[in-house]
């Protein structure tokens, strides 16, 4: 399994990013291990590439969270990918939910609906990377890709 963390423009607004990821790539270095951990980051946050030296970094060239998404599950197809929308707030707990459900497709939806973590079987990630292509113009959230892959292709997911 890899872990992907995907940057956007949109939080360069967030001035507690930083502790925010620190946090979580402290945590998923000691469970995952750091040869797991990835990150999309846009060019306004090349001095995330100097704070967290143990991550492998892939460009967004958009800065939007939907083409972070789709150049990261892109590079790396052939594993199980668990994605990470770093500004939420996200309980150690609920990460560790997330690397146990292995054979799941699998969202976690705040309060608010918004989601921040989810996790894409490799069986399935073709299949979520051709929907993101077509999807690349409008800017989507996770729900609504994984909504789009059930409609299409009958793949379900489960909301944790």
């Amino acid at each position: 399994m890899k872990v992907l963390l995907v940057f956007y423009s949109k939080l360069l607004e967030d001035g507690e990013l930083s502790q925010k990821v620190s946090e979580k790539v402290n945590f998923l270095k000691r469970l995952i291990g750091p040869d797991s951990l990835y990150a999309v980051i846009t060019t306004e946050m090349k001095d995330f590439i100097d704070k967290f030296p143990d991550l492998v970094f892939i460009r967004n060239d958009k800065g939007t969270f939907i083409y972070g998404l789709y150049k990261g599950l892109r590079k790396l197809r052939g594993n199980d990918v668990l994605v990470l929308d770093p500004s939420h707030i996200l309980k150690i707990e609920k990460i560790k939910e997330f690397i146990t459900k292995k054979r799941k497709n699998a969202i976690h939806l705040n309060n608010e609906g918004g989601s921040g973590l989810a996790l894409f079987r490799l069986i399935d990630l073709d299949y979520y990377i051709r929907t993101i292509e077509s999807l690349l113009p409008e800017e989507k959230d996770l729900t609504a890709l994984l909504d789009q892959v059930r409609r299409d292709y009958g793949i379900e997911y489960e909301t944790v």
